[in-house]
C-alpha cells in the first residue's frame, strides 16, 4: 500500500508538471502563416526572431510547394482550418470569393488609424491590388483585404553590351516597335545569340506581353470594352496586336522553342549575354545576379507601336498576406503585418530577398539593377485594377492563338478570328 500510495503521488505530481506545462505554451502568443516563397523563407525566420525578441510574440512561417499551395488553401476553408495569416495565388476573382465568404478580414480600419499613416506608407498600386472599390463587379464591400509585403513590375529588359556592340547607345533603348525589331535582328550576325527570348512557356507572360500592347494600340477604353464584350476580337486593332508576334517570327530574331521555353531558361539565355531583349519580372534580378554578376542591362517600357496611347505595364504587390476573419489572434496578426512593412523590415527584405519594397522613399537602398523596375510608373498597370477580367478560355485561346502564330501555323486574322469564337462561346454560358 505504501508503494502504491507513494506511486500515486508521483503520479499526480508529473499530471500537474504536465498540465501546468501546456497551460504555460497555450497561454503563449502565436501567430501561423502560410506562404509558397522558398525564396523567403529563411529571412522570414530572421524576421520571426526578431518580432519575438522585440514583442515577445512567436511568428511561425509555414512554407508550402508553390504547386500546391491553393489546394491547401481550399482544404483550409472547407475544414475552417485556416491560419491566421496565408497568402493568396490567382485572379482578383479569387481575392473576392474570400472576401464575400468573410473569410479574411477588411483591413481599411486598421489602415485610416493616427491619420491613417499605414495606408500611406505604401506605394499606391500595390494597395490597389488588393482592394475593391464602390460598386465593383464582385459585389464585394468596399476596402483594404490584404497587405503587400513586396513589389514587382514586367517590363522589357535590353543587353547594353550586345547594343554597344553593334554600335548602338546603350544608354538609349528602342522607343518604337520597328527599333527593335531592326535591332533584334542584328543577332543573325553574332553565333549562339538571339534577338529576343522570353518565357512564353509560361503563358501568362504571352497574355501580359499581349495586353500591355493592346492598351498601347487601341487604348484602355477600347480594351476594356473588348473583355466587356462591346468590341470584337476581329477588330482591327486586335488584329494589329496578334501581327505584332507575327513581326517578331518574321524577323527571324525569336530564340528556338521560344514557345515551350521556361522562365528559367529564358533567363539562362539573358544572363549569359545570348540575347539582345527579353520580356520578364523584377523577380528575374536574383537569377542575373547569381549567374553573372557583371552582366550590363536595363528595362525599358514596352516599345510603342502606336503614338495616341500609353501602353500598359504590369506592376503591383508582388506577395501580399490577408488575415484570417475568424482568427482569435487576428489583433496579433495585424499588429506584425504593421511591423513587418515598416521601413526597417522592408529594408530587410530588400537587402535579403532582392525583391522590390511595397513601401514608398526607400529607393536609395535598392540595389542598382533593380532600381530599373520601378521606372515607367506612368504605364503601371495590372489585371487585379481593371473593372473585371477576361474569361480564363479566352485568355487561353489568345495565349495559344499566339503560339501558333509564332510557330507560323496561324496567321493574325485565324487567331482574332478563333479568339472572337471562344469569347461567343462563353459569354453565353
Amino acid at each position: 500500500m505504501r508503494k502504491f500510495f507513494t506511486f500515486t503521488i508521483i503520479l499526480l505530481v508529473c499530471f500537474s508538471l504536465v498540465g501546468c506545462g501546456k497551460s504555460k505554451q497555450e497561454t503563449s502568443p502565436k501567430v501561423t502563416i502560410w506562404h509558397w516563397m522558398s525564396d523567403r523563407q529563411d529571412a522570414f525566420e530572421q524576421l520571426a526572431k526578431k518580432y519575438k525578441q522585440e514583442n515577445q510574440i512567436n511568428i511561425k512561417f509555414e512554407l508550402f510547394p508553390h504547386s500546391a499551395y491553393t489546394q491547401k488553401i481550399n482544404a483550409a476553408v472547407a475544414a475552417n482550418d485556416l491560419p491566421d495569416l496565408f497568402g493568396i495565388l490567382g485572379e482578383k476573382r479569387v481575392l473576392a470569393s474570400f472576401a464575400k465568404e468573410g473569410k479574411i478580414e477588411d483591413l481599411t480600419s486598421y489602415m485610416q488609424e493616427a491619420q491613417s499613416s499605414w495606408k500611406r506608407r505604401f506605394i499606391d498600386i500595390c494597395l490597389k491590388v488588393n482592394s475593391f472599390k464602390d460598386n465593383n463587379i464582385y459585389d464585394v464591400n468596399p476596402g483594404i483585404y490584404g497587405v503587400p509585403i513586396d513589389a514587382m513590375s514586367i517590363q522589357f529588359l535590353y543587353n547594353k553590351k550586345l547594343l554597344k556592340e553593334e554600335g548602338f547607345d546603350p544608354n538609349t533603348p528602342p522607343q518604337t516597335f520597328t527599333d527593335l525589331l531592326n535591332i533584334a535582328k542584328k543577332a543573325a550576325n553574332k553565333k549562339d545569340v538571339y534577338g529576343f527570348a522570353s518565357g512564353w512557356g509560361e503563358t501568362w507572360l504571352i497574355y501580359c506581353m499581349a495586353t500591355n500592347y493592346a492598351f498601347d494600340i487601341m487604348g484602355q477604353e477600347k480594351f476594356l470594352d473588348t473583355i466587356k464584350g462591346k468590341v470584337s476580337y476581329t477588330d482591327p486593332d486586335w488584329i494589329k496586336v496578334f501581327s505584332l508576334f507575327k513581326d517578331l517570327q518574321q524577323s527571324g530574331s525569336l530564340a528556338p522553342g521560344i514557345i515551350t521555353m521556361n522562365n528559367k531558361e529564358a533567363e539562362q539565355i539573358f544572363a549569359t549575354n545570348r540575347t539582345f531583349f527579353t520580356f520578364n519580372g523584377s523577380w528575374g534580378v536574383n537569377t542575373y545576379q547569381q549567374i553573372n554578376p557583371e552582366l550590363e542591362y536595363s528595362t525599358m517600357a514596352p516599345p510603342r507601336a502606336n503614338q495616341n496611347y500609353a501602353p500598359g505595364v504590369w506592376a503591383g504587390a508582388g506577395a501580399s498576406f490577408v488575415v484570417n476573419a475568424q482568427s482569435k489572434n487576428k489583433k496579433l496578426a495585424i499588429e506584425f503585418l504593421n511591423w513587418l512593412t515598416e521601413k526597417e523590415q522592408q529594408i530587410f527584405l530588400i537587402k535579403e530577398t532582392s525583391n522590390l519594397p511595397s513601401i514608398k522613399g526607400l529607393k536609395k537602398n535598392i540595389q542598382s539593377d533593380m532600381k530599373y523596375f520601378l521606372d515607367n510608373q506612368q504605364y503601371f498597370t495590372h489585371p487585379r485594377l481593371w473593372p473585371e477580367n477576361e474569361n480564363s478560355r479566352v485568355v487561353e485561346a489568345i495565349n495559344r492563338g499566339i503560339q501558333n502564330i509564332v510557330i507560323g501555323e496561324k496567321t493574325p486574322q485565324e487567331v482574332a478570328e478563333e479568339v472572337a469564337k471562344t469569347k461567343k462561346q462563353y459569354s453565353q454560358q
